[in-house]
């Protein structure tokens, strides 16, 4: 196990060196699953600095369930479920009621999917996190060592007959897929999922289902395949809550530094209203009511009110008896399946409350004691350029509906501009404004507890990560534009460099 989780401690150089996951690998999310800990729950969002407000009873209940909603474990069909449809599982065996491993209490997973509850891919360092490692046996009496979750836990769970693609390696990164073009040339971009329910043994429904995986293994080698890995949900309504003209004015404040190291950027936007779209790893998506509503669909194959069709409609494996779309409102006069009319906690749709729980969710915080070195780090960060694009602070609305997220602080590290990154991490996918090459500025809140970075997960190591903004230009790409800002890093002394990782995992 030593050998194998060898990657997750940075190798050193004779110098700098990454000094790895804050608070070491035997606190990330599996670790503690095998010590028999539960993973801690999201974050509920800290008082507002400015003005000392604190988040309200009915939006504390709100947040409350929408944990609960998030850490469901998906049945296929409505009557196949083992718990009553959102209650947390007790008595059962299960480590943490709430995020239960193999008793469902939900229903509508899709017969095409990436995972089976939204936690899956969202529990590191706390549920709502960023992408990690899980047990991939539980329920059994002595746990496995921690790992990729996409590797034996989802694809093989409840029965279900899946090959493992190469990439998704026993511990390596969660990974989602995008075909970059289609069979006839045209660009693609959209997801892949990876799993099928075929061979599921808790659907008596739909044991007729045959449906495959595609062929990834042919796409992979026909360079085809783009990466996605997961971002973390906390502090997501904080970054929703920053109007655009903050956006804007923050990239005017820096013209002149930014102009002098070539740097751009520019917003993706709405093609609906024009405003500043920010959510995701190309700032596709809007809100996160739509990313909660788009996750729902493309990674679970959930059907919900934003997003009514199925991924895959064979009726062989969508069952007799599965309502489309799956999660919507609720409008029943009793609540014995916890979707009552009548009692508020229960009315909203999955999706709905997802973002409920993403907009009170806290940002992540950063190490309350820094060392010595990253508190240098902080500054040399700022000299060398970084801070221009990692923008470490905006401001949210001065007057909102939520007295808890107006007009405070939002230390997110991000422009949340898309910008450049050249030849070396382009993906060949183009989403709304964003091209080819082109990603939003990924907020480094958090930075020092994740596992994997960049888009695909190429790395563990945070020197890597920053040697790979590096990249020249190309005949189908542009320069890097944080080529400038690299050289700046890369004339740095060992100590210096050593300072900003240190500054970065303190983050």
């Amino acid at each position: 196990m030593v050998a194998a989780l060898g990657y997750l401690v940075a190798m050193p150089s004779p110098a700098q060196h990454d000094p790895g996951v804050r608070g070491g690998f035997q606190n990330t999310a599996g670790a503690l699953q095998q010590r028999g800990i539960p993973i801690p729950h999201p974050p509920v969002i800290s008082p507002n600095p400015t003005t000392g407000a604190t988040i309200q009873a009915n939006e504390l209940a709100s947040f409350v369930e929408g944990v609960l909603r998030a850490g469901q474990l998906e049945a296929t069909c409505d009557v196949c479920s083992d718990m009553t449809q959102g209650s947390p599982v007790t008595g059962l065996g299960e480590l943490d009621p709430v995020f239960p491993q193999f008793h469902t209490n939900s229903n509508g997973l899709g017969a095409r999917h990436n995972a089976d509850q939204c936690f899956s891919c969202h529990a590191q360092p706390t549920l709502g996190g960023s992408g990690g490692f899980l047990v991939p046996n539980p329920g059994q009496p002595k746990a496995s060592p921690p790992e990729n979750p996409m590797f034996r836990l989802v694809p093989l769970r409840f029965g279900k007959k899946n090959t493992v693609p190469s990439f998704e390696e026993q511990y390596g990164p969660i990974r989602e897929v995008r075909f970059k073009y289609k069979p006839d040339g045209t660009r693609d971009g959209g997801v892949h999922q990876l799993w099928v329910v075929t061979g599921i043994k808790t659907d008596p429904t739909i044991k007729q289902c045959s449906i495959v995986q595609p062929d990834f293994e042919a796409e992979l080698g026909n360079g085809n395949l783009s990466f996605r890995i997961p971002l973390q949900m906390t502090g997501l309504g904080l970054i929703e809550s920053i109007q655009d003209r903050e956006i804007l004015a923050k990239q005017a404040a820096t013209a002149q530094p930014r102009a002098a190291l070539g740097i751009t950027g520019h917003p993706n936007r709405s093609g609906n209203d024009g405003t500043i779209t920010r959510f995701g790893w190309k700032a596709q998506n809007k809100s996160i009511s739509m990313f909660a509503a788009e996750a729902y669909n493309v990674e679970m194959g959930i059907t919900n009110e934003l997003f009514p069709t199925a991924t895959e409609e064979d009726p062989n494996c969508q069952g007799p008896e599965k309502p489309e779309p799956n999660d919507v409102t609720r409008t029943d006069t009793t609540d014995v399946i916890n979707e009552s009319f009548i009692n508020p906690l229960h009315i909203l749709a999955d999706w709905i409350q997802f973002q409920m729980l993403m907009r009170f969710t806290d940002g992540p915080q950063p190490d309350a004691n820094p060392s010595p070195s990253a508190q240098q780090g902080r500054q040399v960060f700022n000299d060398t350029g970084c801070g221009l694009c990692h923008t470490p602070q905006m401001q949210t609305a001065p007057v909102m509906n939520s007295a808890v997220l107006e007009n405070r602080p939002v230390n997110l590290f991000s422009d949340l501009l898309v910008h450049h990154m050249g030849a070396n991490l382009a993906d060949d996918v183009i989403q709304g404004a964003a091209g080819p090459d082109e990603f939003r500025t990924t907020p480094l809140w958090g930075v020092g507890q994740r596992m994997f970075f960049l888009h695909d997960g190429r790395t563990s190591d945070l020197l890597e990560a920053i040697n790979q903004h590096l990249s020249a230009g190309t005949n189908n790409y542009p320069p890097s534009e944080a080529n400038a800002v690299i050289g700046n890093f890369q004339r740095l002394s060992a100590a210096l460099q050593q300072a900003i990782l240190d500054f970065l995992r303190s983050l």
